[in-house]
């Protein structure tokens, strides 16, 4: 019998993001929901024009996400050939993405994490002395924060909005009436922030089911919201958190 047989998980991942995981469920035999709590679009700010006018003065670029590397290539990518600049990111898929447009990775954390790059930086291991760091309205600012602290200068260009999909609404709170769902997964505390407020709009109860998150960051939304937490891997990866929930329903 193949593990995750009969099992019923709901992944809350943006459209374009979810093949993989949900190919992955159901090649162990589980049964994958397809309920998107985030999208995403590309920001458009008066600041744009000079951020791109002073691409050429960073030293570093450094990606968080392979969205912000998506929206960043939009704005610049028709610029890359003039920039000397060196390229971190955080995380495989980030690297990933920024490999296929050609981007050669200098800094990668061992840890996929703001806060461990933060870390990095303020002991000195990553010296950024004039960054850029492309994000989404909703990240934090823990690594230009880090940077600026340590005596440099850093940037945040905000290159694309998280919005929650309307039409994920009823789809969702259908899931939860049916009691369909062994399991509800999280890659982003965003996707929580809207679970709950679906929650709440419509009066319902927490299901009772199993919860999976990837990350600190979105495993600290989901308990502030009294989500119990059943899987949240060390490494923060959809591979990571697929592995954990076949050994989990294995036990």
């Amino acid at each position: 019998m193949k593990p995750l047989a009969g099992k019923r998980i709901v992944v809350t991942r943006p459209a374009g993001q979810s093949a993989p995981f949900i190919g992955k469920i159901e090649k162990a035999g589980g049964t994958a929901y397809a309920v998107p709590l985030i999208a995403f679009k590309e920001a458009f700010d008066q600041q744009d024009e000079k951020m791109v006018s002073r691409l050429h003065t960073y030293d570093w670029i450094i990606f968080t996400s392979k969205n912000g590397v998506d929206f960043f290539m939009r704005k610049a990518g028709s610029l890359l050939q003039e920039l000397d600049v060196k390229w971190a990111a955080i995380g495989t898929k980030t690297a990933k993405a920024m490999n296929a447009y050609g981007l050669t990775v200098s800094y990668m954390p061992l840890s996929f994490s703001a806060d461990d790059v933060a870390d990095e930086i303020q002991s000195g291991r990553f010296s950024p002395r004039n960054a850029l760091i492309p994000k989404g309205n909703l990240a934090r600012s823990l690594i230009g924060q880090a940077i600026r602290q340590n005596g440099g200068e850093a940037d945040d260009w905000i290159v694309y909005e998280t919005y929650f999909p309307e039409e994920a609404k009823r789809s969702m709170l259908e899931l939860i009436r049916s009691k369909a769902a062994d399991m509800y997964t999280f890659t982003s505390p965003s996707a929580v922030r809207h679970f709950a407020a679906i929650l709440t709009s419509a009066g319902e109860p927490l299901p009772a089911a199993d919860y999976a998150v990837i990350g600190p960051v979105t495993e600290k939304e989901a308990k502030a919201f009294g989500i119990p937490i059943s899987i949240s891997p060390e490494e923060y990866t959809v591979d990571a958190l697929m592995k954990e929930i076949t050994t989990y329903y294995k036990e």
